[in-house]
């Protein structure tokens, strides 16, 4: 069975794919620099917004988007299964993170989040890579505190959850932003990456491979 947040990608999903055709050839071009290619992408966001799909973009109205500002890029890490699979205790968890192509962008209205647009890194240049995903993006906003530059999203296919990840004292801490009841972890607190890892291991030696 799906989760929550799968079923909340996947209908953003269909709303761009249905809005794709509308928007046709404006789709914007690779650039160099990822912040030019995500003010690019808000641009084209703000033409996707309709009445019929401003909810699932996660905005209040349509006109909120046009009030609508890129937030402290958020640099994304995933943590494969492979790697949790080979984990062992005392091993240096910051060995687990793989970079991943993706930057998200997370976008504001009046000083809170309400969306995003996902840039990710091509042999062209930076592109658009999603739009919306609001509740997850909402999520790690608000555990981002006063130094949004210092965090970054970790992602977790088992089970499906992104993290807000934090160094203290060159220690990874990573902080649950959506609960979960197969993790005995509290939303909003962070603890050291490797509590959460032990955490996950027995759920990754059961995963049977089927969608989450």
């Amino acid at each position: 069975m799906w989760s929550k947040n799968m079923m909340l990608l996947a209908s953003v999903l269909i709303v761009l794919a249905a809005c794709a055709a509308k928007v046709g050839g404006s789709a914007p071009p690779p650039v160099d620099n990822p912040d030019q290619a995500a003010a690019n992408a808000l641009v084209t966001l703000q033409k996707l917004v309709t009445e019929a799909n401003y909810k699932d973009l996660g905005f209040d109205s349509v006109d909120q988007v046009n009030r609508a500002v890129l937030a402290v890029p958020m640099p994304v890490f995933e943590i494969g299964l492979d790697r949790i699979r080979s984990y062992q205790p005392g091993q240096d968890v910051n060995s687990l993170l793989t970079p991943s192509m993706e930057t998200i962008y997370p976008v504001t209205v009046d000083g809170q989040t309400k969306s995003s647009v996902t840039v990710v890194k091509k042999a062209s240049g930076y592109l658009p890579a999603s739009f919306g995903n609001a509740a997850v993006v909402v999520a790690l906003s608000r555990y981002r505190g006063n130094r949004p530059e210092e965090s970054f999203a970790v992602h977790i296919p088992v089970p499906n959850m992104y993290f807000l990840g934090t160094r203290t004292a060159d220690r990874l801490m990573l902080t649950p932003v959506i609960e979960s009841s197969q993790l005995p972890l509290r939303v909003g607190v962070a603890v050291p990456a490797e509590e959460v890892i032990q955490a996950i291991v027995p759920l990754v030696q059961e995963y049977n491979g089927l969608p989450i």
